[in-house]
């Protein structure tokens, strides 16, 4: 049974081991990367076309399963994995130091899936995906000041420990539920009565307010703004609630960070953006978002800005299979973009007031991709003369002698070296030196502008390598074209002109039938030859170039 390309590149990117085993048999059609990993000892029970028995005979020799009985564990997993369609857990079990547990359930295209889980790592994930549930909690967990926020209906959709603390309670226990149903009654009217104010005004409302918690009495400086969605309407309320009940003296100061909270959303650093999972539309984004990719206030935004709709079905689906998408890079020119930017994007799935939405975290990692190619042009390119490096075009020559191997196909190297660049370079100094090579470079490119690469060696040298461009009259003609080239002078930046021929080596083959490193070796050779003879000039390897060869 073959799975689809798309069904094993899903399978990859899952942290769980995934084992799909063929339709209507008991033959392993695929294991996931994971799934290797977890069982490095048994790896070769999970070859695609193994019975999926040996992998049970590998568990029972070497697996100590939950209920004590290795034997009755393997049946009882056999029995699940060929009985019936559709979930079923599988006898947990254990690998050294390792627990595990595992499921089965229907697979794609009829397949059934083994889906097995480190109860550590899980534990592990469990906790990180709890850690950073939605981005408005990571915002204000962080503030010493107590935070809250409210939908219209008056449910607090979320608050940090500090107010959950100041009103005598726990996060989870103030989450989801209204205001009246947690707090002080007298905590409640003034909070309601000041908020009142924000839907008869749109104002923010700013106060010190006393309360009590049980016998305690607290004197809190209360601020509160509207949060608006894309459209501008009103969706809810932000507020926060200063102690001071001994810190009256700080009043100012306090007041202004609070004025600074009401914008904490709007203005953070990272794109941030909730959109509707069925048609897209956003139903949040900040500031920071709607300037990288250009969202207009008066457009119909929705997230096909970032993900096409083909790319999206299959992101949600991934996110869905894996609990979120993180890492995603993505390229974007919108319009009124001056070039494309780069982007890389976690999604998660949300409950956003009642709807099932997608929150959307965005940063802009453009000039890191520019950097990382500038960087991969350095390691590959000569800094000089922007051409290949040795490197590349050893590495050119390796990847050309295994791709053609076993044809006929022409091939041509060619060394050229410059003739007494050195004395050039004692006359008028080594920037006359670097001219006359970038200029060389700019000469070697018009030249031969069919050669398939074209290297700075090292020092004067360059080398030049044709595939598929000609036979040996091509090749001599284009040798002619170089040495033309160089005969005209050159100008240096202090008006000199200065004119420095070069001695050309090559040598023509069939690429499928020979070793590139030594048909760079007899180029080389040939140019010595022409350089030995007094330069300008070129020589096409032959065999008596090398008499000692045929010695016995």
């Amino acid at each position: 049974m073959a799975l689809s390309s798309g069904i094993e590149a899903t399978a990859a990117l899952a942290r769980d081991g995934i084992i799909l085993l063929e339709k209507n048999g008991l033959k392993v059609a695929h294991a996931n990367p994971a799934a290797e990993a977890l069982f490095t000892d048994g790896v070769s029970t999970l070859r695609a076309g193994s019975e999926v028995k040996q992998f049970l005979a590998f568990l029972a020799k070497n697996a100590e399963f939950s209920n004590g009985d290795a034997k009755v564990a393997v049946r009882e997993t056999l029995e699940h994995i060929s009985g019936k369609k559709g979930k079923a857990d599988l006898p947990a079990f254990g690998l050294g130091k390792r627990k595990f547990t595992w499921r089965r359930h229907d697979g794609p295209d009829g397949s059934v899936a083994l889906v097995v889980r480190d109860v550590g790592k899980a534990e592990e994930l469990a906790r990180s995906l709890a850690d950073h549930k939605t981005f408005i909690q990571h915002m204000i967990e962080v503030l010493p000041t107590p935070v809250y926020l409210k939908n219209l209906d008056g449910v607090i959709n979320r608050c940090n420990a500090a107010f959950a603390e100041l009103i005598g309670s726990s996060p989870d226990q103030v989450i989801g539920k209204n205001l009246a149903d947690v707090a002080d009654k007298s905590l409640v009217d003034v909070i309601n009565s000041k908020e009142k104010t924000l839907s008869d005004t749109f104002d923010d409302a700013r106060d010190e307010i006393s309360f009590s918690v049980g016998d305690i009495a607290r004197t809190v400086m209360f601020a509160a703004a509207r949060l608006k969605g894309p459209s501008g309407a009103v969706v809810g309320t932000i507020g926060s609630l200063v102690d001071i009940t001994s810190l009256k003296d700080a009043q100012a100061e306090i007041a202004a960070a609070s004025e600074r909270l009401t914008g904490l959303l709007e203005h953070a650093p990272v794109g941030v953006a909730i959109s509707n999972r069925s048609d897209g539309k956003f139903s949040f984004y900040n500031q920071t978002f709607a300037r990288l990719v250009k969202l207009g206030e008066d457009d119909e935004n929705t997230d096909a800005v970032l993900l096409s709709d083909r790319y999206r079905k299959q992101s949600l689906s991934d996110m869905d299979m894996l609990g979120e998408l993180t890492d995603v890079e993505l390229r974007i020119r919108r319009p009124g973009m001056t070039e494309a930017i780069w982007v890389k994007t976690n999604i998660e799935p949300l409950d956003f007031e009642g709807e099932q939405s997608v929150l959307w975290w965005l940063s802009d990692i453009t000039k890191e991709k520019h950097v990382a190619r500038e960087l991969q042009n350095k390691a590959n390119n000569d800094e000089l003369t922007g051409l290949a490096n040795r490197a590349r075009f050893l590495q050119k020559m390796t990847q050309s002698e295994l791709v053609l191997r076993g044809t006929a196909a022409p091939a041509a190297l060619f060394i050229v070296d410059l003739d007494r660049l050195s004395d050039l370079n004692n006359k008028l100094g080594h920037s006359a030196g670097d001219a006359v090579l970038t200029e060389t470079a700019r000469r070697l490119k018009r030249a031969a502008r069919r050669a398939e690469e074209i290297s700075r060696l090292a020092g004067d040298q360059f080398g030049l390598l044709f595939l598929n461009k000609g036979d040996e009259k091509y090749m001599i003609e284009t040798a002619n074209a170089i040495l033309k080239e160089m005969e005209n002078p050159i100008s240096l930046e202090d008006g000199a002109d200065a004119t420095v021929t070069c001695s050309l080596g090559m040598v023509v083959f069939d690429a499928g039938m020979s070793d590139m490193n030594e048909q760079l070796r007899r180029a080389d050779k040939a140019m010595r030859t022409a350089k030995e003879s007094g330069g300008g000039q070129y020589r096409l390897y032959a065999r008596d170039l090398e008499p000692e060869l045929d010695q016995d």
